[in-house]
């Protein structure tokens, strides 16, 4: 009987090895092996070095869910605010005080037509947990309103540089916003110095809501920054004929009736109005809207009562077209006014 003998194993490769087909295969298969072993090396080295970005990515996404959890701050506005203003101007300020409150400060448009509890309803509609809630003073009776049925909200009443009502008239609750005159026209003193030059005289024209009391700071800043002399003090509705010795004009109240002249004069502003709206001779402006005066009130504002806030100056620097007064200006106000 014959054995049956197992061949011996092929030394060569078997002829699918050989194939072209298959050493294709295999050669891609090499190559994605390889491009996912430096695949993963350079996945592995882009983490390394980018992960104190990441982490600040991160940090950034948890701030910005913060800020947009946290609860607004409302400012009641209307139209004719808009129109003095400027919307562009409005949307800076809006986010100025966005970002030093850390938390969202959203515009609240009424109809400058629309009843005290119209305006209260509108108001409650905008959120339903508000942080605050700053009125003009001219719809103090709105926030009466607002306040009666909110009080676990912070009310602000703006009344800029219009009187306190009677005391008959503060609802407990109410927190009355004015506007710092003795620290303003201290500042504007300063300024209206600077801006005048040597030997030369300053008229200040005021309106009813700047008491006999305030003209003592105005001077004390003239004084303080090297003016000798006494300034001129009119009324707004005088008209005044002379200005050949005038260095300087501070007006606050309507100012048409001087900036119509059109005078080469350095002019320093009390007013709401958008600053690119108002002739080049203006070259600071005082802004006490409660825009400007948001961030500082609701900081330094107490449970109820009053306090007082001076505006936030606004310096037109590429106005001033000496550089010399351009710096003294620059350091002027980096010195004396601080908290604007």
């Amino acid at each position: 009987m014959e054995e049956k003998r197992i061949p011996a194993p092929c030394a060569s490769k078997c002829p699918l090895e050989q194939a072209p087909v298959y050493l294709y295969c295999k050669a891609m298969r090499d190559l994605l092996l390889e491009w996912l072993a430096d695949t993963k090396s350079n996945i592995i080295k882009f983490y390394k070095k980018r992960w104190p970005l990441f982490i600040v990515l991160l940090g950034i996404l948890v701030l910005m869910g913060v800020f947009f959890i946290r609860s607004p701050v409302l400012i009641v506005t209307d139209a004719s605010f808009y129109q003095i203003y400027g919307s562009r101007r409005s949307g800076m300020a809006l986010l100025r005080n966005s970002i030093l409150l850390f938390r969202r400060v959203v515009p609240v448009p009424v109809s400058e037509h629309a009843g005290a509890d119209v305006i209260a309803l509108v108001v409650e509609a905008a959120s339903r947990s508000p942080r605050a809630v700053l009125f003009p003073g001219r719809y103090i009776d709105g926030a009466r309103i607002y306040n009666s049925r909110r009080p676990d909200v912070p009310v602000l009443v703006m009344l800029g540089r219009n009187p306190l009502p009677h005391d008959s008239f503060r609802d407990p609750g109410l927190i009355f916003v004015q506007t710092d005159n003795a620290t303003d026209l201290y500042r504007a003193g300063l300024s209206s110095a600077l801006l005048m030059g040597e030997t030369r005289g300053v008229i200040f024209f005021y309106d009813e809501n700047f008491q006999d009391q305030y003209r003592q700071a105005f001077q004390d800043g003239l004084q303080n920054q090297g003016f000798a002399g006494n300034p001129f003090f009119h009324n707004t509705f005088i008209d005044h004929h002379s200005f050949a010795d005038i260095g300087s004009v501070v007006v606050a109240g309507p100012a048409f009736r001087f900036l119509e002249r059109g005078l080469d004069i350095p002019v320093i502003l009390f007013s709401w109005v958008d600053p690119s709206l108002t002739p080049r001779a203006v070259k600071m402006v005082f802004d006490d809207s409660p825009m400007a005066l948001a961030a500082r009130a609701l900081r330094a504002s107490p449970v109820e009562g009053e306090v007082m806030i001076p505006s936030r100056p606004t310096v037109l620097l590429d106005r001033i077209e000496e550089r010399s007064d351009f710096r003294k200006l620059r350091r002027l106000v980096r010195e004396n006014f601080q908290n604007i």
